[in-house]
């Protein structure tokens, strides 16, 4: 969940750093004054970050906001992250007491403008058919895909949010998307 929230803010940053975007402490999307920075790549030589050659989100943590949405109502019975725990993270990740945007992109890439997202790299999203951030992860498929992006969304059946792991378990269906990950990965590796 939340490694996924942090690969995708990745990668709004670096395309936010890429068009030329700073966030300030008077930007109603800011992150408490965090500001965007030139940083130095391997070589030492100022310049663009080199955006990843793809993504994989597993049950991201996309949107930090409580809004309620289908999935997070419906999810609400979901054993690993019922409706309490997704509010009590949010409050964790972000602390409320601190003036963090739970809106900015760099907290809920979700937000992110089409022109950040324009730039995001090939991505493979998965998330449970009954995970409460499932709407997060097909809003956030659909938009890259409707600005260009390579991406897909795979929703399996009969496992909880977090299930990637259930493979080793024999859970069927998570063993079925590690495989395709897998595939899917080294294929993008290969390009």
């Amino acid at each position: 969940s939340v490694g996924g929230n942090l690969a995708a803010a990745l990668c709004v940053k670096l395309a936010m750093h890429h068009i030329g975007a700073r966030l300030d402490e008077n930007d109603s999307n800011g992150l408490n004054g965090l500001e965007m920075s030139k940083t130095h790549s391997k070589s030492g030589k100022s310049g663009k970050e080199r955006m990843p050659d793809a993504i994989m989100l597993s049950c991201a943590a996309l949107n930090l906001t409580t809004e309620l949405s289908y999935s997070r109502v419906v999810g609400t019975e979901d054993p690993v992250l019922p409706n309490a725990l997704i509010s009590a993270i949010s409050e964790a990740y972000l602390p409320p007491d601190k003036g963090f945007d739970k809106r900015s992109p760099l907290a809920s890439p979700f937000y992110a403008s089409d022109e950040v997202l324009r730039l995001f790299p090939p991505a493979l999203l998965f998330a449970s058919s009954k995970d409460p951030l499932l709407d997060d992860s097909v809003i956030f498929n659909e938009r890259l895909r409707t600005l260009g992006v390579d991406s897909e969304l795979i929703a399996a059946h009969n496992v909880p949010h977090a299930y990637l792991g259930l493979g080793t378990a024999g859970f069927p269906e998570a063993v079925q998307v590690q495989k395709y990950a897998m595939d899917w990965l080294s294929n993008m590796l290969k390009t």
